[in-house]
């Protein structure tokens, strides 16, 4: 299939990683509005496999759970896709996250296990872009002359033949911004009125993207949240070498004591306010969040790089401990990010236009699950539509349903986790979110504490889920494509 995404973030690359792996002879272009992407060869299809790129991404720490890492970082377990954070030195594996909350009990949650990993975003991101663009040909099922090495779902290019010059790719084109959607062609239309059109689009360009507005008939325009709920996220990164070099700031990082590679949180209910700390690229930085209720805010759109004086962020948080205060006095590049609340919608996807991440599912940073859940929806969508093509064969009712199974396997779960993200970790549940988890089928019922919230949200392994769904709406015979887990011989 010739298929389009907007957006090289996490969601845009997960997708593409999936898609590819699944089928070595999908033709994916991804537009990305940042211009930072370089090639430092041609962008024809047929050099690939001399292309660099560089990533645009920015931002702080990123959590990775255990449902995403048991497949994204553990080839051994065989639900790797090839990124070990802790190998790279991008990343700790953090034993325990705030008061009673031990993340060494991963077993229990889930059969398989799984780490817990936080790791910069930049570095996250990178490892997935890399992934991408240097997939070497014995993975992904082609021996470098455009023939089919192995099969997909039980066929050698799909219809059976090999395709010799038909072999797939992912191109990457930055500076490209995508203004207008039209899912029945589909297309898209490009900032300087260009008009691309493809089998498939799939959004992956964000809490702005346009294309929500084009599946529901509106926009899903964003809402502030009332009293008491946390409305505004400070966030900086501070290395760590700084804080064990003053004697003022050294008891903060406590070697000798388990809190050293734990999550901490520091939560003041009664003001409104919260402080969150942890590690990532491999110990060497500190990540900062603070999230509090600002009644001055007017904020009524989302922006994760508004500059904000570190003389505001410690008047908010002028009755926390001076030892923290003067941890946080060394900060130098801090964020403002407003809290706007945007709500599940009802449908991910409209004719041949599909959405993905922050364009379905845009979620507060209470869990930490935004980034977790965007790659869950690009592994499953890949494995999707892994066996369909341009060819007749994959006619326009059969990609729709493709597109129902999607949904079915990840609307309502996000839609869930979407609705938790309105609160912390130690905070009620919303009621709002029984509806979700009896669509889903959870048997579980609304989390009632902090140990219930780790079992729905890193509990479930999406994988089994898809190939569980997979056989039940599509193919009961049908499998995993062989190669899609690089390291795992049987699948």
């Amino acid at each position: 299939m010739d298929i389009i995404i907007t957006g090289a973030g996490l969601s845009g690359l997960s997708t593409a990683l999936s898609l590819r792996r699944a089928n070595p002879f999908h033709r994916i272009t991804i537009l990305e509005r940042s211009s930072h992407y370089t090639a430092s060869s041609s962008s024809s299809p047929s050099s690939q496999n001399n292309k660099s790129y560089t990533s645009h991404e920015l931002g702080a720490a990123i959590n990775v759970p255990p449902s995403v890492s048991r497949f994204l970082c553990h080839p051994e377990r065989g639900r790797g896709c090839g990124l070990d954070p802790l190998k790279q030195k991008r990343g700790d594996t953090m034993e325990q996250v705030g008061e009673g909350l031990d993340h060494s009990r991963n077993e229990e949650v889930w059969k398989g296990g799984g780490a817990l990993w936080y790791a910069h975003r930049v570095d996250l991101h990178e490892g997935l872009l890399g992934l991408v663009v240097e997939m070497d040909d014995d993975e992904i099922g082609n021996n470098g002359n455009g023939e089919g090495k192995e099969e997909v779902n039980g066929v050698d290019g799909m219809d059976g033949k090999r395709r010799k010059g038909r072999k797939g790719w992912v191109r990457i084109e930055g500076g490209k911004e995508v203004v207008a959607y039209d899912p029945s062609k589909p297309s898209v239309t490009l900032s300087d009125n260009t008009v691309l059109t493809a089998d498939l689009i799939i959004a992956a360009d964000g809490v702005h993207s346009r294309a929500p507005e084009y599946i529901l008939g509106h926009p899903n325009q964003p809402q502030m949240l009332p009293d008491p709920k946390l409305n505004t996220c400070y966030r900086f990164l501070i290395p760590t070498a700084e804080i064990a070099d003053d004697p003022d700031t050294k008891f903060f990082l406590d070697e000798d004591r388990k809190e050293a590679k734990v999550c901490r949180l520091w939560p003041d209910v009664k003001g409104k306010k919260r402080v969150i700390a942890y590690r990532c690229q491999g110990g060497e930085v500190f990540n900062f969040v603070v999230m509090l209720r600002d009644e001055t805010s007017t904020a009524k759109r989302e922006d994760w790089h508004a500059p904000v004086s570190k003389s505001e962020v410690l008047a908010k948080l002028s009755d926390f401990h001076p030892g923290i205060l003067a941890v946080i006095n060394k900060a130098t590049d801090l964020k403002r990010w407003p809290l706007l609340y945007r709500p599940p919608i009802p449908t991910w996807h409209k004719d041949r236009l599909v959405l993905v991440g922050d364009a379905a599912h845009p979620m507060l940073p209470h869990h930490g699950q935004g980034g977790a859940q965007a790659i869950e929806d690009g592994l499953v969508l890949g494995l999707c539509l892994g066996d369909l093509s341009s060819t007749s064969s994959s006619s326009p009712e059969e990609l729709e349903r493709r597109l129902q199974v999607y949904e079915k396997i990840r609307r309502n779960r996000a839609s869930a986790i979407q609705v938790m993200s309105n609160v912390g970790f130690d905070e009620e549940a919303p009621r709002e979110l029984e509806g979700y988890l009896k669509e889903e089928g959870w048997n579980g019922g609304v989390p009632k504490n902090m140990k219930e919230v780790v079992e729905l949200e890193y509990g479930p392994d999406v994988v089994e889920r898809t190939v569980k769904t997979m056989k039940e709406e599509v193919d009961a015979g049908w499998e995993i494509p062989r190669g899609f887990f690089p390291g795992f011989k049987r699948q």
